[in-house]
């Protein structure tokens, strides 16, 4: 027998077999109907770009290559490396397309996994946040796709070995940086940062001093190496012949800029003080220079002059969250963050500090964020839920939660329905659970530089374009929403994770800040039947109560409601959406499917 969510959670318990399944398999070995529904979808048939002549086969992979950069570089890197910002939000890592595993060996393969998603995958879909591009992209785009990848298997840069480095520009580059070079490519519109103009500069991250140009090492630095948390990804995996040879071409675009060459700024010695003692003074001299009026005291950038800031071209200008390495742009490590605090960045409040801070405290404030920002993880998919005899507190801020661990919990970008939405702004929520008794509590905490109560731009965000022009500005409510399969297979199957399907539906506990403003105490509670469907009010079902603070650039959201009395484990997923960042609808990010586990 099947069970409902809402009778489920809050009533009664999934069957004793589900629980032992669920847990045993711990959601990897699974397999969902949706792929036995992509296994009977229509098959497609030939490859048309086989039998075509060459111009007509290079114009299709050259128009793949915009739509690769806008929807699968998030996840699988700027040249299929599977290095993207979002490679690991998943159980399943985004796949290395220059290595295709033997079950994706043929076009016909690559087409499906294309239209239809992680639905195609034979084994563990639900572990894959692979969307299907069925609905977005035409049949022409996808064989487009399906050649780019198989010249990714075939070279490191997926073009034929004799390209000149223009080739590798006008292929690869142009795209985001325009053709002459300038940053107004295609997509360049949809980035933010946005490109670098490679003619005019300003070049953001060099080893030169603040405001100069870059060395020609540094230009190659930044192509090999990429910039992290942004589209700009490493190249290097192109091979060296061909990176020294666009890097060439990059120089001849930058020759006026490149005129009067310039020197490194000079390093400095590492710091021989104990680390415990650089930590305790970099914080001080956090303070001192002022860091917090942008980055916030505790590093979150939320600081009180942060969402105002602009750079040189009017644009907005998001400070660094310096909790998280991963924002870090040229690595979360000591001695690239002293490289930042030495030559600044170009273009952007951030200048330097090599004249108002001595080496030695600017060492010191490296350390300090070293030691403040985490790393990015891998995705855990087990939730481990307190189990105890103490009443469930009401507030989130209670120091009853300070005894029960945290999953850190990645989440990725929306690119299921376009307009896709691929710079999502909440990439990571940890996650607690606590049962006494019949009682569930999930306390959901994340990092947001805005407190976004209001609802008064709803509907107004038309493209990507429109929502990153006015990033930070848009009234528009924070939310959260714990998903949850309608109904719970006894097997352990479970629907796509991204908003289900029409067979395998899910319902959501929606919290939304202007709710709370207007001082609605309970969670809005919906459900959908898959990513193009509208959302469906659920107006029967138990009430789930919330309560949230916003401090310090932190949101925490508690969920209240009632278990299963005898479940040890059930199944949960989430989404969020910041609504100063233009965030709404389906603009928003996703996880994965976590299994909440009662110690």
């Amino acid at each position: 027998m099947q069970e409902t969510t809402d009778r489920l959670l809050p009533h009664r318990h999934p069957s004793i077999r589900f629980v032992r399944a669920l847990a045993a398999v711990a959601l990897v070995a699974i397999a969902t109907a949706t792929a036995h529904a992509a296994e009977n979808a229509a098959a497609p048939g030939d490859n048309p770009l086989r039998a075509a002549d060459e111009a007509t086969r290079r114009q299709a992979t050259a128009e793949a290559w915009g739509t690769f950069q806008s929807s699968c570089r998030p996840c699988h890197g700027a040249v299929g490396a599977g290095d993207g910002p979002y490679a690991n939000t998943f159980p399943r890592g985004a796949a290395d397309l220059r290595r295709p595993s033997r079950d994706i060996a043929t076009d016909a393969v690559r087409f499906t996994r294309i239209r239809d998603g992680a639905a195609a995958l034979r084994e563990r879909p639900t572990d894959s946040n692979m969307p299907g591009f069925g609905g977005s992209l035409d049949d022409h785009q996808i064989w487009g796709l399906v050649s780019l990848l198989q010249d990714f298997g075939n070279r490191g840069s997926g073009l034929p070995p004799e390209s000149t480095g223009a080739d590798v520009y006008a292929g690869r580059c142009s795209v985001c940086h325009g053709a002459t070079g300038v940053g107004d490519g295609a997509l360049a519109a949809e980035l933010l940062p946005a490109p670098t103009d490679l003619v005019h500069g300003p070049y953001r991250f060099r080893s030169t001093p603040f405001g100069a140009a870059p060395t020609e090492n540094d230009i190659m630095t930044v192509t090999a190496n990429g910039l992290s948390h942004t589209a700009m990804g490493a190249f290097k995996s192109i091979g060296p012949n061909q990176l020294e040879d666009v890097n060439a071409h990059v120089i001849t675009l930058a020759a006026a800029l490149l005129a009067t060459p310039v020197e490194p700024m000079p390093g400095s010695p590492l710091p021989t003080q104990p680390i415990g003692e650089l930590v305790a003074s970099g914080r001080a001299v956090y303070t001192k220079a002022g860091c917090a009026d942008c980055h916030d005291a505790l590093g979150r950038g939320d600081g009180p002059k942060g969402m105002a800031l602009t750079d040189s071209a009017g644009r907005p200008s998001i400070p660094t969250d310096l909790t998280k390495r991963w924002h870090y742009k040229r690595g979360g490590g000591s001695p690239a963050t002293f490289t930042v605090l030495n030559t600044g960045v170009n273009g952007t409040p951030m200048v330097s500090y090599a004249e108002t801070l001595s080496a030695d405290e600017r060492w010191q404030v490296a350390y300090y964020l070293e030691r403040i920002a985490r790393n990015a993880g891998r995705f855990n998919t087990n939730v481990l839920a307190s189990v105890g005899n103490a009443e469930l507190p009401t507030d989130p801020a209670a120091s009853f939660w300070d005894t029960v661990a945290a999953t850190t919990v990645p989440l990725g970008p929306q690119l299921e329905h376009v307009p896709f939405w691929p710079q999502p702004s909440v990439d990571v929520v940890d996650v607690k659970a606590a049962v006494h008794g019949d009682d569930v509590a999930l306390l959901l905490t994340w990092n947001d530089r805005t407190k976004d109560v209001k609802n008064d731009d709803a509907g107004k965000v038309s493209t990507v374009a429109a929502a990153l022009k006015s990033y930070g500005g848009w009234r528009l409510p924070d939310q959260i929403a714990i998903q949850f399969p309608e109904k719970l297979d006894p097997k352990g199957s479970l629907p796509p994770p991204y908003a289900g399907d029409s067979t395998h539906p899910v319902r959501r506990w929606i919290w939304s800040a202007d709710r709370m403003e207007h001082g609605e105490p309970n969670a809005a509670i919906d459900r959908v039947t898959g990513p193009r469907a509208e959302p469906e009010v659920v107006s029967d079902a138990p009430p789930i109560a919330t309560s949230a603070t916003y401090d310090d650039g932190q949101w925490r959201v508690l969920f209240r409601g009632r278990r299963p009395p005898k479940a040890t484990a059930f199944p949960i997923a989430l989404q969020a959406w910041d609504g100063g960042a233009g965030e709404s609808g389906r603009w928003q990010s996703f996880s994965g499917w976590l299994t909440v586990t009662l110690k």
